[in-house]
């Protein structure tokens, strides 16, 4: 009688115990739990439920010269869709001539956030007889705006900040329309650029007329008549008539050197008893 052999735990290749269905359901059920709870917590937590960073509505940068109720109304009345397109942007900004730059930013979750940067003026214009460029006369009632120069030539009315103090001065003795701004802006720039070239220091100016724009070096009484042109020369010929005073006729006192005549400085003298042509002539800065 033949003995059989005892029955192995081993199976032959090939025929390995198929997986307990069992525990592939119970993972799956886990799986599906997990994604169904996770869906759950993004509905929960909406676009009104996450907290998210608070936007500000705008961010104002420049010179902060005009107030933010001002800025805001201009962005509430802009049509719809002006900040998303470039033609309908410039043809805004074109209407808020006080607006250098703007751009818009738009987040995720739906806030945006506007900024705008603003010009820096030229300088900070002054009356001394109660005469201001058109459109920019001022109530009494309102001593905390002043008109400033844009470098651009315009003339606009803004806030007082404490930057003002570092601005050019300009006393306005006759109106100023946009040719005289234009003219105004290149005469402070060219004593800016020519320092080097014996432009001396100062930040007081007077608007006499386009072609008249008159210089006080550091508050003195002696002015210059400012050249039209962009050269530094008449500012060289100065700073060398400077060191020649002596040569000038007796009794002469300068008051005023007249700088728009090419190869040549006018001496405005003090008045004199006896003015003559020589004397009015002035002395050649060669």
């Amino acid at each position: 009688m033949s003995t059989l052999p005892a029955p192995s735990g081993d199976l032959p290749s090939g025929q390995q115990e198929p997986v307990s269905r069992k525990s592939w359901k119970g993972k799956g059920r886990l799986v599906l739990m997990g994604f169904f709870f996770f869906f759950l917590t993004v509905l929960s937590f909406g676009p009104g439920h996450f907290a998210f960073p608070p936007a500000r509505p705008i961010v104002l940068e420049g010179w902060p010269v005009v107030p933010v109720k001002t800025l805001e109304s201009w962005i509430e009345k802009a049509p719809e869709g002006t900040f998303l397109k470039f033609a309908d942007l410039h043809d805004w900004m074109e209407r808020h001539p006080w607006i250098r730059e703007v751009s818009a930013k738009t987040f995720p979750w739906g806030a945006r956030t506007i900024t705008v940067r603003l010009k820096k003026p030229m300088a900070v214009l002054r009356s001394s007889s109660g005469i201001l460029p058109p459109g920019t006369d001022l109530p009494s009632e309102s001593p905390h705006f002043v008109p400033y120069l844009l470098p651009d030539g315009k003339v606009l009315t803004g806030l007082v900040v404490p930057a003002v103090s570092r601005l050019p001065e300009v006393i306005v003795r006759s109106p100023i329309g946009r040719s005289g701004g234009k003219s105004l802006v290149a005469a402070i720039r060219l004593v800016q650029k020519c320092h080097a070239s014996g432009a001396p220091s100062g930040q007081l100016f007077v608007f006499r007329k386009p072609h008249e724009i008159r210089f006080f070096p550091d508050r003195s009484s002696v002015y210059l008549i400012l050249p039209e042109e962009g050269s530094c020369e008449p500012f060289r010929l100065y700073s060398r008539l400077l060191g020649r005073l002596s040569a000038l006729p007796a009794g002469v006192v300068p008051i005023g050197y007249d700088l728009r005549f090419k190869g040549m400085i006018l001496v405005r003298p003090a008045s004199l008893a006896k003015p003559d042509k020589k004397s009015k002539a002035g002395s050649s800065g060669r």
